[in-house]
């Protein structure tokens, strides 16, 4: 039941991101358009979920997509998630998307946190980043 209905959750953001992808290709008015909201809504309700692997990757999806309403989702993420691996996609989305804030909270949990390798891998991040934006 799980994977199933991780497969068709797959299958609808992959609609969802050849549709933002061809969004400057002109189409016809028979064809439903796909709004880059709507996407980002539904990632966001998919960092909430109790499924992980839904949760990590709608994180990376966020981040890909540099959305600055997935800040604080992804903060809450990287401050609350029980397993390293998502606090590190978590870490590397607000990476990507590069808000000071979300900055910030990658920088003191490169300092802080609990796990070597989250705060390894966050001082990573900070540090590309400084070095990015001198």
């Amino acid at each position: 039941m799980k994977r199933s209905v991780l497969v068709i959750v797959i299958l609808v953001l992959a609609v969802s991101f050849t549709a933002i992808a061809n969004e400057g290709v002109e189409k016809s008015s028979a064809q439903p358009a796909f709004k880059k909201e709507a996407v980002v809504a539904n990632l966001l309700n998919g960092v909430q979920s109790a499924n992980f692997g839904l949760r990590t990757s709608a994180a990376a999806m966020l981040g890909d997509l540099k959305s600055p309403q997935a800040v604080f989702p992804l903060m809450r993420m990287l401050r609350t998630e029980t397993d390293e691996r998502a606090r590190v996609v978590a870490a590397l989305a607000l990476f990507k998307i590069g808000d000071p804030v979300g900055i910030y909270a990658v920088k003191q949990t490169g300092r802080l946190d609990n796990n070597e390798r989250v705060r390894k891998l966050c001082a990573l991040f900070n540090s590309v980043f400084e070095q990015s934006h001198i």
